[in-house]
């Protein structure tokens, strides 16, 4: 892309979009070590090459007056703030449901899970899931697909969370999008929304044929046949405020670059990106998600501030960039701060297995 002159491009802060962590279906950690470093190369080889054409393609002139002109206090503020507030809204939703499904953790030994868990998801997201699930194993009785099975449920839940958002979002006439992408957005969130009840009865089902009642019988849908229609829909509810801080906290962010998209758009937005983000083809979104920002975003930058489209893009580019390294970061500490004493726990043996 052609360098715009810094002099046509007024200054301004690029929107950021905050990518939840993904996860993975768990298997035994000797059986998933070669695809989890499979895994992790082609998420690293990716990022670079997604970060190359980045680099080839992006004003830096636009994105430098961007990040110079942005709101700092805002920014940093809210990084701080909503990446610390996040951690312990997941934390406490995801205690509730491991609680619902009968698996009883203290808040501060979770804590620590979950942020060393953060540590562990920028090298490879199944990392993070496998740490939470030998935790969980651990202080239960647990094989590995029951112990991973809350997490299998709590990706299902997450995606209705962002069905019925959508829908909300798109009948309150908030989509960004034309008739026909914003019919076929309906229709995914329909199916998004409709997973964990599916799910929920297929793993009760107990006649039919043999194959059939064996799968739905699988420990990995464990989670599902234990959980109450009440405890479900409370954290259903718990994981709408997760998102809903989210996107507050894009919006924020995006806000401080001098760019307004309503929460309303960021709902509609934020599911699409994330399954970008999901993907193992790049490390925390960076890259991937980059990319579709441009297209989504860059249209809302006021004219005000740029005139031209190298411009607005260049804008968008300094907001994700900045964004998304200040948010690895931050859980990057809590990261550090939380493994140690994690890394001890889980190599302290037990009672029974030191006497053993």
């Amino acid at each position: 892309m052609a360098q715009a002159e810094p002099s046509r491009c007024i200054t301004s802060a690029l929107p950021l979009q905050w990518r939840p962590s993904g996860r993975g279906i768990i298997g035994h950690p000797e059986t998933t070590r070669n695809k989890g470093r499979a895994r992790a190369a082609i998420a690293w080889v990716g990022t670079a090459s997604l970060l190359g054409f980045l680099a080839f393609t992006t004003d830096f002139a636009a994105a430098w007056e961007a990040f110079r002109g942005a709101d700092y206090v805002l920014f940093t503020l809210t990084a701080v703030f909503a990446t610390l507030g996040g951690y312990v809204v997941d934390t406490l939703t995801l205690r509730y449901l491991l609680g619902a499904v009968g698996i009883r953790i203290g808040v501060r030994e979770f804590l620590r899970v979950k942020g060393a868990s953060y540590l562990l998801n920028i090298v490879n997201y199944n990392l993070a899931l496998v740490l939470m699930a030998a935790v969980v194993k651990r202080r239960t009785d647990r094989g590995w697909a029951a112990a991973g099975s809350p997490f299998v449920m709590l990706n299902f839940v997450d995606l209705a969370v962002f069905g019925a958002l959508i829908l909300i979002a798109v009948a309150a006439g908030a989509s960004p999008f034309d008739g026909t992408a914003t019919l076929a957005i309906s229709v995914v969130a329909v199916g998004a929304l409709s997973g964990v009840p599916v799910l929920a009865a297929f793993s009760r089902l107990t006649t039919g044929p043999a194959w059939l009642v064996r799968i739905a019988s699988h420990n990995l849908l464990e989670a599902f046949r234990r959980i109450a229609p009440r405890d479900l829909a409370v954290s259903l509810a718990l994981r709408s405020l997760l998102i809903v801080l989210y996107a507050v906290m894009n919006h924020l962010f995006l806000r401080s670059f001098g760019t307004h998209i309503s929460v309303a758009n960021l709902l509609v937005y934020m599911p699409i990106l994330s399954l970008v983000g999901f993907i193992p083809i790049s490390v925390s979104g960076l890259g991937s998600t980059q990319v579709l920002m441009r297209r989504f975003y860059a249209a809302h930058v006021p004219v005000a501030l740029a005139t031209t489209e190298a411009c607005r893009v260049g804008i968008i580019d300094a907001y994700s960039t900045s964004s998304i390294l200040s948010v690895i970061l931050i859980r990057i500490l809590i990261g550090l701060a939380c493994t140690p004493s994690v890394t001890r726990m889980l190599a302290t043996p037990e009672p029974g297995e030191a006497s053993a």
